[in-house]
């Protein structure tokens, strides 16, 4: 069982999450020095508060397990289902969302460890592309909102 490139991909998907990555702070390195009182404020400039950020930085991770599990029906179309409902983005509820988001990573984690390389280049049930592109598209993803997240800290 060949795992060399999709060990590559688990680590980059890690480091981009929990630290040591070399663009500056990872995913949890700035949700752990959030002031709270920032976290629901939604910007001029922005349409999402990074309450909603940090939602859909989850959310993705659910879409990625689902699609691993073989769930062709799973999709993320509407703005509620990519960024929560009013509920999910509270600021009372923002303990709820980093939790959530550390256990889809976790599961995401745990999931990929069943693969190996094969994985990469099988098709992800419902879409036109393979589990690579969305592998390391998840970490562009991150890296991604990461910048919308910071800019919107300031």
């Amino acid at each position: 069982m060949n795992r060399n490139e999709l060990e590559k991909i688990v680590d980059n998907l890690d480091t981009v999450f929990r630290g040591d990555a070399w663009h500056g702070p990872s995913v949890m390195e700035f949700i752990n020095s959030m002031p709270l009182n920032v976290v629901d404020v939604r910007k001029p400039y922005s349409k999402y508060t990074i309450c909603q950020l940090v939602y859909h930085l989850g959310i993705w991770r659910k879409f990625v397990l689902e699609k691993l599990a073989g769930n062709i029906r799973y999709d993320l179309v509407s703005e509620e289902e990519n960024y929560g409902s009013e509920e999910d983005i509270q600021k009372a509820n923002w303990p709820n969302l980093v939790e959530q988001l550390k256990n889809f990573q976790a599961d995401l984690l745990d999931k990929l460890e069943e693969f190996d390389d094969t994985l990469l280049a099988k098709l992800v049930p419902g879409q036109d592309y393979d589990y690579y592109k969305l592998l390391t598209g998840l970490i562009q993803h991150d890296t991604y909102h990461l910048g919308m997240i910071w800019v919107m800290w300031e």
